[in-house]
């Protein structure tokens, strides 16, 4: 019996194999069934021929299943099963996305299995995109790819240096105009926006791993010693500039002495940041290895310290025994301590062994222990007895932090990796110097003024940039 039963079975495959070559002389593309005996059947097939037709197959009509897979070689789950039954056509008109066969059979697009429905997989089609660049790179410097590509992403130190420009802060406060009351925008000859900080400052971005479990990490980072200064001056050749605190010569009417009917007009800004995190991050990847990442969860401060300067010269101070000129200065600084918790992840993509192109975000929600000291010295406040006006005011507030990174690596030994990136940094409810200018004149200037010492929070701060680095493993 276990004879005839071997013989029956080897009839079986050639008809089958007999009505392949039929098919395939008749429609669409057939595939040859493999001749080695396939896993046991699944029993959603045809009850009478195991491995034939799924449920979703409407018997033997339109040649689908005729001449089905034989028993033992792949029937199909769900629809047509594979070999000789199972042409091109007939499965993509079926439409059996689910109803692959165990072997070859139906794709999830198409015919022959694989995620593409011809016999091609996601991992099929990332070999050839890495085939084709590791050529390329070949005839340029190979990186170290050791490991493949699917090595998992990990340093264990980090340096870069990271190029910031402001693009959002500076705010349009005017401070200065040619002439009393002006009335076009022209006549407002000094604002805020004259020291925009838009220029590139350099700063140092230091970050170290340390490994806790399987995929797992602590990593401590810090960026800062970024420093922004800008300055701009408006003179005029008779002392006809007004200041703000007069409203521009309008209250008391043609200004005070020490600020307004100016010969020169001077806003100096200066700002900088220093920022530390420290975060427990989770690495996964999956099967192929072409695409890795992580999420991540961990405490962040971030500094922001500003200052702004208003200067003013004037004429001649007729009653002093020193007859020299009026001078008025007003500086407002400002400093932000944002603390608080952030999640984030990142995800690469392995294009070559030893290259990767990647993008991070970062975003948390943090306390704000906001500060603003105001300083005044005037050529007229000696006579008051007093050498400076000092003001100080806080508030306490929620901020938020979003980052956001696209990032390239590429390995050039095992131990050294340099790497690039573009950064975007958006900080909002932060009290920036120039919103912090109170225009309310001191009761010494003018005793019916009303000034209340107060301190603005309201101001948002954009960042943009690049990094450019190395990263060390040992």
């Amino acid at each position: 019996m276990k004879l005839f039963s071997r013989w029956t079975r080897n009839l079986t495959v050639s008809l089958a194999m007999v009505a392949c070559s039929s098919l395939a002389s008749g429609q669409g593309e057939s595939y040859p069934i493999p001749m080695e005996a396939g896993p046991a059947p699944i029993a959603y097939g045809n009850p009478s021929e195991m491995g034939g037709c799924g449920p979703q197959c409407d018997g033997y009509s339109e040649g689908s299943c005729e001449g089905g897979s034989p028993a033992g070689l792949a029937g199909g789950l769900l629809g047509c099963g594979s070999g000789a039954g199972c042409s091109c056509g007939s499965c993509m008109n079926r439409g059996n996305g689910i109803g692959t066969g165990l072997r070859d059979g139906c794709g999830p697009l198409g015919c022959n299995g694989g995620t593409f429905g011809d016999g091609r997989s996601l991992a099929d089609l990332f070999s050839a995109l890495t085939s084709r660049l590791g050529s390329l790179s070949g005839a340029l410097v190979r990186p170290y790819g050791e490991g493949g590509v699917a090595a998992q992403r990990w340093f264990d130190f980090s340096g870069e240096v990271i190029y910031l420009s402001r693009t959002k802060g500076a705010g349009g406060q005017n401070f200065s105009s040619q002439g009393r009351s002006p009335t076009n925008p022209t006549d407002f000859v000094l604002s805020s926006n004259n020291v925009d900080l838009d220029q590139y400052r350099a700063g140092l971005v230091l970050q170290g791993n340390i490994q806790v479990g399987p995929g797992s990490n602590v990593e401590v980072g810090y960026f800062g010693l970024s420093k922004w200064r800008n300055s701009a001056t408006a003179t005029s050749s008779t002392p006809t500039l007004y200041s703000f605190l007069s409203n521009f010569g309008a209250s008391p009417f043609d200004g005070f002495d020490d600020p307004d009917r100016s010969f020169t007009h001077t806003l100096s800004y200066e700002s900088k940041v220093n920022n530390g995190e420290v975060n427990l991050r989770r690495r996964w990847a999956e099967p192929s290895g072409f695409l890795q990442g992580s999420w991540l969860a961990g405490i962040r401060y971030f500094q922001l310290d500003e200052q702004l300067n208003f200067t003013a010269q004037g004429e001649n101070n007729n009653s002093s025994s020193d007859n020299g000129p009026r001078f008025f200065d007003y500086q407002a600084k400002t400093q932000n301590q944002l603390t608080g918790l952030q999640v984030g992840g990142d995800l690469w993509l392995n294009l070559i062994p030893g290259v990767k192109v990647g993008s991070e975000l970062k975003a948390g929600i943090f306390g704000n222990h906001a500060t603003q000291n105001t300083q005044i010295t005037a050529n007229s406040l000696p006579a008051f007895g007093i050498p400076s006006i000092d003001e100080r005011a806080s508030d306490g507030r929620t901020a938020y932090l979003v980052q956001l990174s696209t990032q390239a690596v590429y390995r050039l030994t095992y131990a050294w990796t340099i790497r690039g990136s573009h950064q975007l940094i958006y900080v909002d409810n932060v009290a920036l110097a120039p919103e912090n200018f109170n225009d309310s004149p001191p009761a010494l200037f003018l005793p019916s003024s009303t000034r209340n010492v107060r301190i603005n929070t309201d101001g948002e701060i954009m960042y943009t940039g690049f990094t450019a680095g190395a990263e060390y493993s040992w």
